[in-house]
């Protein structure tokens, strides 16, 4: 009998497999089934998912997902049954099956109807998912007859088999209807109307206490007469109830879950309108806000990574329904709208006679595009990934990741972080700056300080322990929260005073360890003070049973032999612990362009345009990004551009600018004079400044 978290993790990898089978993913449906068998060889749903992939490269029609869908081609592997519920529910047809469910189309003859009869799969079910199952049913019971809201018929056991009965919903679901169009998307008029169903469904909801959790294409579904309506909610939540999910188990789609979601954070009503927000910019521009190659990309863009504006892939989408989007695809909750009453109101007032071409200011707006869009590296991925996951098991580690100016350290920094939030550890961020005048252990403050910001004092004292105030001396939020402390004794050694400090620091991150895993990067090590690298060093001869990695970044082309660092790193080097290593992070490939040009664009790279942007830039990060953006910005790459590749193809190589600092002042040039003004003030500024003092010396 297997583990509950083996069985829930085969219950999330199945549901990762149906995600990607209902998007004709079937290199990604394939790997999730595999992965299944590694802990259930005999899996029947995980077996059908890789025929499915199987048969894919002929004519294929993937599963159905199980829930309400109008009638499929699928047939069941087992005899169609005659009837349910001793005869009271005639078997007319199969509809489709899922990883959870198979649904039935039946003839209720006691109300005389046809109904849409869902009989739940037990195979592999614990007692969370049943419980889970019952929220469902209670959810949907509990909001009633909402006419954008699957309204539940009937709840019973089938021999077994927990099942539901619902409304036929005869024009399938909104993934469906997405799919029957040749680019993947709807005209305004039927996005606007399809969207107003919604809302009108999450406002029903969200003032009945509901939070669903999962809004996304696939569990929005069509009557007849094209009314949209809101479906399984397995997944909600009462807002007076606690969650059924474990700490460590993540619940919704990535293409569609809310940052909040993803972090573990507290969930609210807004978070249902991100997901929202996500499914209105598929239904708008036929593609999802953020692509990736796994689940942990692409929701290290939900996190990290602004939208790139849905009028850049259609332009007809009006101005009031690009920005609409955009708020609802905010990173911070109190940016977006305040209730699905809001967006109701807002999408009401979409006048669909008011679509106007783009402007090139309008264009200027897109400085998302190409922005935090993370493309191969899979080999050091792959061992940064293996450090962190030996960290959480408690033999911490030390890496350092180097690389030239650009070339994306701290961008796969970000990507780790991301991957860590998930693993169950706590991120702390240090910065080292080049400016000089930076307080002594300032990477460390910047992290200790992070940390302590939302403990409790009980908190702080069990973790900081004895030390607690050599910790004050150096952070002075510490001290604030906990104002009783008694200043540590003055010693007469500076030497000792150090060593007193780093055991402290060091005995507290083993300490706050043991509660949750800890992550802490340090960037651009490069420029850190003495002190700070001592420190370092310090704390990697305790790593050895501490839940702790270390991450420090810097470029390597700026290590002399006798750099501080470059010592630092010799001595690591020698050091017996075996806790550390190095990577270096080299330029992206050709492929890796090519496939940055088409995620950060949303539109496939013209031929010859790849090969000349790798070959000018050596796949440097920060200057193919830049590149990507003044294409845009010049519009010569553009959805809306109507010309031959073939005839581009000759000037590429000479619109590409030979430097980083050219394609910059490139950028620069199309700004006004008052805005060049301000950027001037700032650089003069430094790197933290409050903006309206820009503008006034400006």
């Amino acid at each position: 009998m297997a583990s509950e978290r083996v069985q829930r993790q085969v219950e999330r990898l199945l549901d990762e497999a149906e995600e990607a089978v209902t998007r004709t993913d079937w290199a990604l449906a394939r790997d999730r089934a595999q992965n299944v068998l590694a802990f259930d060889p005999d899996n029947s749903d995980a077996l059908t998912y890789i025929a499915a992939a199987d048969r894919a490269a002929g004519t294929v029609n993937p599963p159905t997902e199980a829930t309400v869908s109008a009638p499929s081609p699928s047939a069941p592997t087992a005899p169609l049954p005659a009837f349910f519920k001793d005869g009271r529910y005639m078997v007319k047809e199969f509809l489709g099956e899922g990883a959870r469910k198979r649904v039935y189309l039946v003839h209720d003859t006691l109300l005389d109807r046809d109904v849409a009869f869902a009989l739940i799969k037990t195979e592999g079910l614990d007692d969370t998912g049943r419980q889970r199952i019952l929220r469902e049913a209670q959810t949907m019971s509990r909001l009633g007859d909402h006419p954008n809201i699957v309204q539940l018929y009937d709840l019973g056991d089938e021999q077994g088999n927990p099942y539901m009965v619902m409304p036929v919903m005869a024009s399938g679901d909104v993934e469906s209807l997405l799919k029957q169009e040749d680019d993947r998307r709807l005209e305004i008029s039927r996005t606007l109307a399809i969207a107003s169903d919604v809302c009108r469904g999450l406002a029903h909801a969200h003032a009945s206490g509901a939070l669903h959790r999962d809004v996304k294409p696939s569990n929005v579904w069509l009557s007849s007469d094209g009314t949209a309506r809101i479906g399984d909610f397995g997944l909600a939540v009462m807002t007076d109830q606690s969650h059924l999910t474990s700490d460590d188990v993540m619940v919704g789609t990535v293409s569609y879950m809310p940052p909040e979601q993803a972090m573990g954070s507290a969930v609210d009503e807004r978070s249902d309108l991100y997901s929202f927000g996500a499914m209105l910019y598929e239904m708008v521009t036929g593609k999802q806000p953020f692509l990736g190659d796994d689940p942990v990309g692409i929701i290290s863009q939900h996190i990290n990574t602004p939208p790139v504006s849905p009028a850049w892939h259609n332009a007809l989408c009006p101005r009031p329904l690009d920005a609409l989007i955009l708020r609802l695809l905010a990173k911070d909750p109190a940016q977006r709208p305040g209730s699905a009453s809001d967006v109701l109101a807002a999408l009401t007032d979409v006048d669909l006679r008011a679509v106007e071409e783009r402007t090139q200011e309008e264009a200027r707006s897109l400085d998302s595009l190409a922005g935090g869009v993370f493309v191969g590296r899979q080999r050091e991925m792959a061992v940064l990934k293996s450090a962190l996951d030996d960290s959480i098991s408690g033999r911490g580690r030390l890496v350092m990741l180097a690389g030239e100016p650009g070339i994306g350290k701290t961008t796969a920094a970000a990507e780790l972080t991301t991957y860590a939030g998930l693993r169950g550890a706590e991120v702390l961020w240090g910065r080292c700056y080049e400016e000089r005048g930076m307080p002594p252990y300032w990477p460390w403050v910047q992290a200790i300080r992070s940390y302590v910001s939302d403990k409790t004092p009980d908190e702080l004292r069990e973790d900081m322990g004895a030390g607690a105030a050599d910790i004050a001396d150096l952070v002075a939020e510490v001290k604030e929260k906990l104002p009783d402390l008694i200043p540590a004794p003055a010693l007469d050694n500076p030497d000792s005073e150090r060593f007193r400090l780093f055991d402290s620091i060091t005995s507290f991150l083993a300490n706050a360890g043991k509660r949750r895993p800890l992550t802490v990067v340090l960037d651009d090590l490069h420029w850190a003070d003495g002190p700070s690298l001592q420190l370092l060093q310090f704390v990697s001869k305790e790593f050895e049973r501490a839940r702790l990695m270390v991450l420090g970044t810097y470029r390597d082309i700026e290590l002399s032999r006798r750099h501080p660092l470059a010592e630092t790193l010799g001595e690591l080097t020698r050091s017996p612990s075996g806790g550390f290593q190095r990577v270096l992070l080299r330029g992206m490939t050709l492929q890796d362009v090519g496939e940055f040009i088409d995620r950060s664009s949303g539109m496939a790279p013209p031929t010859g345009l790849p090969e000349v942007v790798h070959a000018q830039t050596e796949g440097n990060a920060l200057f193919v990004t830049e590149v990507v953006r003044l294409l845009v910005q010049e519009r010569e790459l553009s959805q809306e551009l109507d010309i031959s590749w073939s005839e581009s193809e000759r000037t590429w190589d000479v619109r590409i600018p030979e430097g980083v600092h050219e394609v910059i002042g490139r950028r620069l040039n199309q700004l006004s004079e008052h805005c060049n003004s301000v950027i001037a003030v700032a650089a003069v500024l430094g790197r933290e400044f409050e903006a309206t003092h820009c503008w006034l010396s400006a």
